[in-house]
């Protein structure tokens, strides 16, 4: 792992070597009296943009935690408490009779579901430890240490659905979406920990934002939800196609416009896109079969960022031809995740090169 080396005091040459710090280039560990290789003087260029340079320095970084028995505890502890609390809500929820009827693959979604967000909080936690390094360091070594976290996820989450019945596909993405997430969620760790010096208000921006994408989101979304529903004007719907499960593909609109009540659930599904859980439902809806018991379920963000066309068709008389094609939660939900990233990362790093700046003088 590219960073600051731990010396705070000691004899022999390790108490008195300078600290580097990467701030988006090649760590220069060459004292100011040595001459620098120069491009093509016997050496091939350097840049920061070596995909191969960052990929080696990102499994570096990655395999200093495959080592420690910390880094498999956590993964361990993650999955277990995803179980254990989707187990908990499914008994929780058919003892309420929340459930009108019995989903064998209730508690296979649910922890599918409960992964994703272990998977978010993890990604933090560990790019807040492993803050240091190039951008391109950082999402890669991420991405290696999402791979182990969704390899073993998966691996459990599959076992889950098989002893159900429920369909494969979803653990695998599932799995697929662990690696997003801790990928992602690490450059959010690692910006909040290069926005301060010190650790503790570092770690209550990363709770902040964390909170926020996985429940805070979902919250404000809910509360939103009521001030959507307004009177809109609709017309006759003709020649009306349905799926399998009964939800409109396409239809003709004729007739005079009449009032209606509707609720417009696109103004306020995007912001709880960037939610792990939904973002994992939306994955899920492309791979796993609409025939299936879960099928109808995972597809429903969708239908609700799609808005009320879906459910009260030819709103304002316009038939399916003239809607604009819906935009997939999870392409939404990936896009607002990194531009979140970004609004912390971007700043912590600028705010870091001021403090060595600063303490170089």
């Amino acid at each position: 792992m590219a960073g600051v080396p731990d010396h705070t005091g000691g004899s022999g040459p390790a108490g008195h070597e300078p600290e580097y710090e990467v701030i988006g280039g090649v760590i220069d560990d060459q004292p100011s009296g040595v001459a620098r290789p120069q491009p093509g003087a016997g050496s091939p260029p350097r840049t920061a943009g070596n995909f191969g340079a960052a990929a080696a320095e990102a499994w570096g970084s990655a395999r200093t935690s495959f080592t420690s028995w910390w880094f498999w505890l956590a993964c361990a502890v993650g999955i277990s408490v995803a179980w254990g609390l989707a187990a908990a809500a499914v008994s929780f929820a058919e003892a309420n009779g929340w459930f009108d009827t019995r989903l064998a693959s209730a508690r296979y979604l649910i922890t599918a579901v409960f992964l994703a967000l272990a998977a978010a909080v993890l990604g933090a936690a560990w790019g807040f430890r492993h803050s240091h390094g190039r951008f391109l360091v950082l999402l890669l070594a991420g991405g290696i240490r999402g791979t182990a976290l969704g390899a073993l996820g998966g691996g459990v989450l599959f076992l889950v659905g098989a002893s159900v019945g429920g369909p494969p596909a979803l653990a695998g993405a599932a799995a697929v979406v662990m690696v997003l997430e801790v990928a992602l969620f690490g450059l959010i760790g690692a910006g909040a920990r290069a926005c301060f010096a010190a650790a503790a208000p570092a770690a209550a921006l990363t709770a902040v934002v964390v909170a926020f994408l996985c429940v805070g989101n979902v919250v404000a979304t809910l509360l939103l939800l009521p001030g959507t529903t307004v009177m809109d004007q609709a017309s006759v719907p003709v020649n009306v196609e349905r799926d399998d499960s009964g939800r409109i593909l396409a239809y003709e609109c004729v007739g005079d416009l009449r009032p209606v009540e509707v609720v417009h659930t696109e103004r306020v599904a995007w912001l709880a896109a960037a939610n792990p859980a939904l973002l994992l439902g939306s994955v899920g809806a492309d791979v796993v079969p609409m025939d299936d018991e879960l099928g109808w379920v995972l597809a429903g963000l969708q239908w609700a960022a799609d808005g009320p066309s879906r459910e009260v068709p030819c709103l304002g008389g316009e038939s399916s031809d003239g809607l604009a094609p819906s935009v997939p939660v999870s392409v939404t939900g990936l896009a607002l995740q990194a531009l979140v990233a970004a609004l912390v990362l971007v700043p912590g790093r600028w705010l870091r090169a001021r403090r060595l700046a600063a303490g170089s003088d």
